[in-house]
């Protein structure tokens, strides 16, 4: 079996990894496992684990020929996920950049994606799959108003999680500083939400050079958007990617998946991924606007991002689409 993985999609989270995922899937060289996100790295219960175990689990019906990889957005958060940390003080250098050097020493070679969605936007979506989830009953204005306070944000930065991270996880020019400190500018390739929405054809076949797969595959699902928004779910219970990976992780299961020809797996993973898609579609309720979540709102947190906006150009030679420097000149 193989011990290696040869690319991770380390988030953003709310930025399109899920229909990334799933289009990867589709590749007939690449192998992801059965569910998106099996963080290693970024849980310390995880990372204690046996690697070789690891791979077990996440790549039961893989094929070792294929590329192997992970979609795993737990590896953007800017620090460890596990909810206790042992200091007090402010984040240090090493917190911010432990996920990205646990990750070098174990893959040095690995291939990196990060697509980054419009920090304010992405923030609203966050908050919204708390409330979806019952996470947080708090308005998005409110949320957005506590969180900007500087002892919370270098609380946020230490203990990360999901309803503290609406603003910190947006941070992207701070996070992808520790890639850069453990990887080469080389090994990280660096998509935008937007450009996987307007012309997904083409973010693919860069992902497919990157990858050194067939640029010219097209999946049959391009352009289906995943995981969309709502308010609340019909059935809190209802979700057959707990299917799917109770059944990767039985050995009786694998034998009779490795028994089916290869095309065989391609028309059932198929169906499988269209029938759970209009599944969580028809769970979901539609989202309602959040009355407070007003102009005010977005000024703050555009303000707030400026400074990230202008990292991200320094450190990755991109310009955000989101950035002041991306916007025509007034004349």
């Amino acid at each position: 079996m193989k011990q290696l993985l040869d690319f991770i999609v380390i988030g953003a989270q709310k930025s399109g990894t899920t229909s990334l995922f799933e289009y990867l899937r589709r590749h007939p060289d690449l192998c992801l496992p059965a569910a998106k996100e099996v963080p290693y790295f970024s849980h310390n219960a995880n990372y204690g684990q046996d690697w070789a175990a690891y791979l077990r689990q996440a790549f039961a019906f893989a094929d070792p020929d294929c590329r192997w990889g992970t979609v795993t957005p737990h590896y953007m958060y800017g620090g460890i996920c596990d909810a206790a940390r042992q200091s007090d003080g402010p984040p240090s250098e090493s917190d911010e950049r432990t996920v990205p050097r646990r990750i070098r020493d174990r893959l040095p070679d690995v291939r990196l994606i990060a697509i980054l969605r419009d920090p304010v936007e992405r923030a609203r979506s966050h908050h919204a799959m708390a409330a979806l989830n019952g996470w947080d009953s708090r308005p998005f204005a409110q949320a957005v108003q506590e969180l900007l306070e500087p002892d919370a944000l270098v609380s946020s930065r230490r203990t990360p999680d999901e309803t503290t991270g609406y603003v910190v996880w947006g941070e992207y020019g701070r996070i992808l500083a520790g890639y850069l400190d453990a990887f080469s500018r080389e090994q990280l390739l660096i998509l935008f939400t937007t450009e996987l929405r307007d012309d997904p054809e083409s973010v693919l076949r860069r992902v497919f050079e990157f990858l050194t797969v067939d640029p010219e595959f097209i999946p049959d699902n391009l352009g289906t958007n995943y995981r969309q928004g709502g308010a609340s779910r019909r059935f809190r219970w209802l979700d057959l990617n707990d299917v799917q990976s109770a059944a990767s992780s039985s050995a009786v299961a694998r034998r009779l998946w490795h028994a089916l020809p290869e095309p065989a797996r391609r028309r059932v993973d198929t169906r499988f991924d269209r029938l759970n898609y209009l599944l969580g579609l028809w769970n979901r309720r539609s989202r309602t606007p959040d009355a407070e979540s007003d102009a005010a709102t977005d000024r703050a947190l555009r303000e707030h991002y400026a400074h990230d906006a202008a990292r991200i150009s320094e450190l990755l030679g991109v310009v955000a689409p989101w950035s002041s420097a991306h916007a025509p000149a007034v004349t």
